[in-house]
């Protein structure tokens, strides 16, 4: 199933939302992409927070989960369709 000419097609797309330039930002709203700030890697500095509000904000991140670094910032290209 991954490997079908559907997914091939796509998975760029799919790229470009969870790792990429459609991740934060305007192109994210664009894609409705959006989540709750505390997910996004580097906007909160534990080490700076009273520990009863650590506890909580690593409470939302441990049961809600975190958004995956960025590594992108301009589209990826689309994958070669085989020969």
């Amino acid at each position: 199933a991954l490997e079908s000419d559907l997914v091939s097609e796509q998975l760029h797309e799919w790229i470009d939302l969870i790792f990429g330039f459609k991740q934060k930002g305007r192109a994210a709203e664009e894609a409705l992409n959006m989540f709750y700030y505390l997910t996004y890697e580097g906007n909160v500095d534990l080490d700076h927070l009273d520990p009863p509000l650590r506890a909580a904000i690593e409470a939302q991140i441990q049961f809600f989960g975190q958004t995956p670094a960025q590594l992108l910032t301009r589209p990826h290209p689309k994958r070669r369709a085989r020969s």
